[in-house]
């Protein structure tokens, strides 16, 4: 078994990473997640993720966001040339489109027509806003009301935002159909069954 270490932006990235690595049927295991909230985190730390891969590989995964391509991006963050055992993912544009790329389990899990659901979802400009919009279709109450602010909040997202789309990930969400329809998760996809190098 090969330990690595993954590195997120937030407990919803960290859980879709756990979950492509359990699924991939590579011999790797989870042992050290560092994660804080943001992508700022990540950025500052790739030196010291640079170091860490001497001894163990480190999986990054970020959101791609208002960055203009993910090419940019690495080159931005890695300001190097990556250590064998480094690897940095970026979802496009955000982690969210990962998880609505599988549009069937999705629209079940929410309880909304799967035709609402966008079959292009790394082309929205804000997949969590629409994500968000999807919610607000949603027949399952307890969803609703987990992902969704309360009334008269300020914050975007309801407290029960992370818990129940993790639950999601790990219970519904189908990797194989969801390469299908977003091509930044097709090409973290196939860079881990190749990784880490011997």
């Amino acid at each position: 078994m090969i330990e690595i270490a993954i590195a997120t932006e937030d407990a919803l990235s960290e859980a879709v990473l756990e979950t492509l690595v359990q699924r991939s049927g590579r011999p790797l295991q989870i042992a050290a997640r560092l994660r804080r909230q943001g992508f700022g985190y990540l950025k500052s730390r790739m030196a010291s993720f640079h170091q860490m891969a001497q001894w163990r590989p480190v999986l990054v995964l970020t959101d791609l966001d208002q960055a203009h391509c993910a090419p940019l991006l690495l080159r931005d963050w890695l300001r190097q040339p990556p250590a064998p055992n480094l690897l940095l993912r970026v979802a496009v544009r955000e982690v969210e489109a990962w998880l609505l790329a599988d549009g069937e389990a999705f629209a079940t899990f929410m309880g909304i027509d799967p035709g609402k659901v966008p079959t292009q979802p790394e082309t929205l400009p804000d997949p969590k806003q629409r994500l968000l919009n999807l919610v607000r279709q949603s027949r399952q109450r307890d969803v609703k009301r987990d992902l969704l602010p309360a009334p008269g909040s300020r914050t975007i997202q309801g407290l029960g935002y992370n818990e129940q789309l993790i639950r999601f990930v790990r219970d519904h969400w189908r990797v194989d159909c969801a390469i299908a329809q977003a091509p930044s998760l097709a090409r973290a996809w196939r860079r881990l069954q190749a990784w880490p190098t011997p």
